[in-house]
């Protein structure tokens, strides 16, 4: 049915428009997709882009092609990390994982940061002793030992 305020060729011309628009909206994000990529471990800003991209492109977001484009999307190792821990089969099990990986990760890169931070001469190389701050350590079960200068 035709609006009264329009004739057919106008609703013709505006059908067109929306048919055209929508299909190269969802073609320009299926190609952002495929090339989208985290950055700078940012990964708020990749689950974003990628939940926005999968909507604009039509896509369904639980689709394996689309997992798997979701995961090449991420660094390998955290992929790894993420396959190893919980094997995800969907994106929200996907997304879960990753954000709980990523967090592992931030601490223990702010953890090793600090620790250089503290002890900034020193070396963990084999056979090399430290004089002081803190040692990654599995012996007697300790994960830390506290190595004092004297």
């Amino acid at each position: 049915m035709i609006p009264c305020q329009s004739n057919a060729w106008c609703e013709l011309e505006k059908r067109f428009k929306e048919a055209f628009s929508n299909y190269t909206e969802c073609k320009r994000a299926q190609d952002k997709l495929k090339k989208l990529k985290m950055k700078n471990d940012n990964l708020d800003e990749y689950l974003s882009a990628f939940k926005t991209l999968v909507l604009h492109a039509n896509l369904d977001v639980n689709d394996p092609t689309n997992l798997q484009t979701f995961a090449l999307g991420l660094p390998q190792s955290l992929a790894d990390a993420c396959i190893k821990m919980e094997n995800p089969e969907t994106y929200e099990q996907w997304r879960a994982t990753v954000q709980c990986q990523q967090k592992i990760y931030l601490k223990t890169k702010s953890l090793h940061s600090e620790y250089r931070t503290l002890n900034p001469s020193c070396t963990q190389g084999q056979g090399q002793r430290q004089t002081s701050g803190w040692v990654w350590c599995c012996q007697d079960s300790l994960l830390f030992k506290r190595v004092v200068k004297r």
